[in-house]
């Protein structure tokens, strides 16, 4: 049990096996070890081991309750929901059994049974973080997306009183304890679960935490609730943090440079991507930090407001600093997204009309489509002073996006060739893009103070370095579907680079 509570889950798996050896049919015993398979998604040896509880005779709703969740992780939903419904005939306030028969019921889309169900569980314990969750999952399909809301942050509260951090499962390999802070909530990723706030963070540290958990022991924190009085102290104390508020423009307009700064510092330990320098990564700051560098062009960024200005006044201002097109785009937001090429007066009148927050972004526009009539986006991964040239992604729209999407399929399979000339500029880049192009990127690595970070670039046919971002919030390691895959080369000197610099910052400790 003792390791159960530790999350070390291959330990406490081993050590009820060996009391069930001594006592065979202990229904505890073979309840715990049950429940531990599940956690390992062990489905087939839990629903044994469920069986084997409920054959030794003494009608235990958690042995039933366990059958259930492990034919639902097996997706076998109605038999679960059968199973759970035995749980409650032999004991009708077991909480966890009206909850997790919910939660079948929700997969099968019986909405209104499961909200009943939900209903039921809250009558009993209405402490539960998991039964708001699921109620709120439940009601944002029934269409009631307000209350589905309030009840999700409700879950998500409750879940961090009563623990900021989430502990990965711990295995014996591992060697170090590594402590990722991420930004809090936005509308991106409402209505994941609390775990998945960490588990399932759309960049590179969340890659990181799947790359290297043979190696170490990572713990998860929202930055909001790490940062409320007598938070830290229940954080474990950590070798390495990595610092995933890394948005700069959020870090700076939430006022939070000074209290993120302080958490991280107060552990005494290294930090990836200090919030200090972040703040100097945002759009407007990192084009004057580039700027006059022989073989670079950086296009003009700059930040508008529209606090006390009519549209037209806005529009004068940005033509009398630009000429179209060009590009606006909000402040806080990554991958690509809320951009808009404008071609005219008129065009940029509608978008700001169309809700652009007060405060965005204006980047001159750059053409720098190849003969072949794409658009091409270089990535470069940062690690330190390595610098690794990782991804080549071609589009023939302007935004050139990753390779997740059925539309982005659907443009490589048409263009298979532009696969093999990405594998031919990963493998050679100097011969690939020239010697002043990749001296102009090590010129841009020097001036960016992060630690680990992503470059986005292109080369135009006069061997001009074309710039457009660098920040820490990229994806580093490939996202591509399997059936147009990044080049495996780069990918694996990637994975030993990041394995080499964790050993560097361990290195003594």
């Amino acid at each position: 049990m003792r390791h159960l509570q530790a999350n070390n889950l291959e330990a406490a798996e081993t050590q009820l096996s060996r009391s069930l050896e001594i006592l065979p049919n202990r229904v505890s015993t073979l309840n715990n070890l049950s429940a531990v398979k599940i956690r390992r998604q062990k489905f087939a040896e839990a629903e044994e081991l469920a069986h084997k509880a409920i054959a030794a005779g003494d009608h235990s709703p958690e042995a039933w309750s366990n059958l259930g969740i492990a034919r639902a992780g097996a997706n076998r939903h109605e038999e679960a929901v059968e199973a759970f419904d035995r749980a409650l005939y032999y004991d009708a306030a077991y909480t966890m059994g009206w909850f997790n028969k919910a939660a079948s019921l929700y997969r099968l889309k019986r909405y209104d049974e499961a909200l009943l169900a939900c209903d039921e569980a809250l009558k009993l314990d209405s402490s539960q973080y998991l039964v708001f969750f699921t109620r709120s999952l439940i009601l944002k399909e029934l269409g009631r997306l307000e209350e589905a809301e309030k009840v999700y942050f409700r879950s998500i509260k409750m879940r961090a009183d009563l623990s900021p951090i989430v502990i990965a499962e711990r295995r014996p390999t591992q060697k170090a304890e590594i402590l990722i802070i991420s930004h809090n909530l936005s509308k991106d990723t409402l209505f994941k679960s609390f775990e998945a706030l960490h588990f399932d963070c759309m960049n590179f540290p969340g890659q990181l935490s799947c790359l290297l958990e043979d190696d170490y022991h990572f713990n998860y924190v929202l930055e909001g609730a790490a940062t409320l009085p007598g938070a830290s102290e229940k954080i474990p104390q950590p070798d390495v943090i990595i610092n995933n508020c890394a948005n700069g423009e959020l870090v700076l307009s939430e006022g939070k440079l000074s209290s993120l700064s302080t958490l991280m510092d107060g552990f005494g330990v290294p930090v990836i991507n200090h919030p200090s320098k972040v703040v100097q990564t945002t759009r407007d700051t990192s084009a004057r930090l580039l700027q006059n560098i022989s073989g670079v062009l950086v296009p003009t960024s700059m930040r508008f407001s529209a606090t006390d200005k009519t549209p037209e006044e806005l529009v004068r201002e940005v033509e009398s600093h630009y000429d179209y097109p060009v590009i606006a785009r909000t402040k806080f937001a990554q991958q690509g997204k809320e951009m808009h090429k404008v071609d005219s007066r008129e065009a940029l009148l509608k978008v700001l009309a169309s809700g652009l927050q007060e405060d965005f972004f204006v980047i001159q526009f750059k053409d720098t489509r190849e003969k072949n009539g794409f658009f091409r986006k270089i990535r470069g991964s940062i690690l330190k002073d390595e610098i690794i040239i990782s991804r080549v992604d071609f589009s023939n729209h302007w935004n050139v996006r990753g390779r997740r999407t059925d539309e982005r399929l659907a443009f490589y399979l048409a263009n298979m060739h532009l696969l093999d000339e990405e594998k031919r500029i990963c493998k050679h880049p100097e011969a690939a893009l020239g010697r002043s192009a990749l001296q102009a990127l090590q010129t841009i690595r020097d001036r960016i103070p992060l630690d680990i970070f992503g470059i986005d670039f292109d080369v135009d046919p006069n061997g001009v370095l074309v710039f457009y971002e660098a920040n820490a919030t990229m994806n580093l390691l490939t996202t591509a579907r399997k059936e147009i895959p990044n080049p495996k080369e780069p990918e694996d000197r990637l994975k030993e680079a990041f394995r080499r610099y964790f050993r560097f910052l361990l290195a003594g400790r």
